[in-house]
């Protein structure tokens, strides 16, 4: 028993090396590469301005943010910045910003007292804390909040492209107020001017009964009219000769006429085939074209009407035989014994018994 499983244990263990021994050899034949990304160290690793490496994602973004960003724009707005607050801006407008302390000049100058006062404290969330602060003030100064940059972006230098952004806003909303200065430069676009427009009810009128731009296409009237390009139509009949104003003078084309050159049917049955069923019975020349009636139209009795049809000879009188007074004078006066009935009237009166009825 021990050498058996000792045998065993032997087998097993030369199993398990083979196993083993041949997983090494197939990984040291395999040469391909786990992947195609190249790894790179910190001091190989593209860095943001603040010296933080850049990898996967973040390295794509901070690549398309650098494709956008726009440095004479940055230096418009440094010195729109400085000419409002009146500060110098060190290093690059991202660093100047930072903080959010001009931030919240800028707002204040603009507006006394829209922007709360900015903390001195270099704690990140005292200068992020400064940054919303500042993003309060654009909102209450009539900047979208489709116009406002994330916190973030500023701070972590993530996308400084958004910032350019807000404060061209700023200023198209700034260089509205009435405390801005006249000698402060302006940044960004300048806002249209409100222009009202009043129309007395008679335009009005005109307005809502008059055809829309919908309505009318893409053709400018209220039709069909000019919607199908006729320039390249090909004139089908242009080399055909003798139909020059063919059917302008209202007259039946030869289209109308058609083959038998008719603007009717006349023509177009072959009568000369026909057989005259008459033609062999002798005295029925002329034969009813005088108006009057014909044989047939006379029928068998030989009269245009019906007088005839019926033979009266042998109709039975029902009241020749019956006898009783006033029976040949029957019906003569309008009414009849038959009509009036067995109350002797000619109405309803009479066939109720009324002298039981209980008042």
């Amino acid at each position: 028993r021990v050498l058996r499983c000792g045998g065993l244990a032997a087998e097993a263990h030369t199993t398990m090396t083979d196993t083993s021994w041949t997983t090494k050899t197939a990984a040291a034949q395999d040469t391909r590469p786990v992947s195609s990304a190249v790894h790179t160290g910190y001091d190989a690793a593209e860095k943001t301005e603040d010296g933080i490496p850049l990898y996967g994602m973040d390295k794509e973004l901070a690549a398309k943010a650098a494709a956008k960003r726009d440095p004479k724009k940055e230096q418009e707005a440094r010195g729109w910045i400085e000419a409002l607050t009146g500060m110098s801006l060190d290093g690059t407008l991202q660093e100047a910003l930072k903080s959010g302390i001009v931030l919240c000049a800028l707002a204040s100058a603009i507006k006394p007292g829209v922007c709360k006062k900015a903390s001195t404290m270099a704690m990140p969330f005292k200068q992020m804390e400064n940054i919303s602060n500042f993003l309060d003030a654009c909102t209450k100064l009539g900047v979208g909040k489709h116009d406002l940059f994330q916190t973030v972006n500023l701070y972590e230098n993530k996308d400084m492209n958004s910032v350019l952004l807000t404060l061209e806003a700023l200023g198209r909303v700034a260089s509205k107020m009435p405390d801005y200065k006249q000698e402060w430069p302006t940044f960004g676009a300048k806002l249209a001017d409100k222009s009202v427009r009043h129309f007395d009810n008679e335009t009005l009128a005109k307005g809502k009964a008059a055809q829309t731009f919908i309505g009318r296409g893409s053709t400018g009237q209220a039709n069909q009219s000019g919607m199908v390009d006729t320039s390249r139509n090909i004139g089908k009949m242009d080399h055909v000769k003798g139909v020059e104003k063919l059917g302008g003078d209202g007259s039946v084309t030869a289209v109308g006429m058609g083959s038998h050159g008719h603007a009717s049917q006349a023509g177009t049955v072959d009568t000369s085939r026909n057989i005259g069923k008459m033609d062999k019975v002798k005295g029925v020349e002329g034969f009813g074209k005088d108006g009057t009636a014909t044989a047939v139209g006379m029928g068998s009795h030989g009269h245009a009407s019906q007088a005839g049809t019926f033979d009266t000879s042998k109709d039975i009188d029902k009241m020749k035989n019956v006898k009783g007074d006033g029976v040949d004078e029957l019906g003569k006066e309008g009414i009849s014994a038959i009509n009036l009935g067995s109350t002797g009237l000619a109405s309803q009166s009479g066939m109720y018994d009324t002298s039981k009825d209980i008042d």
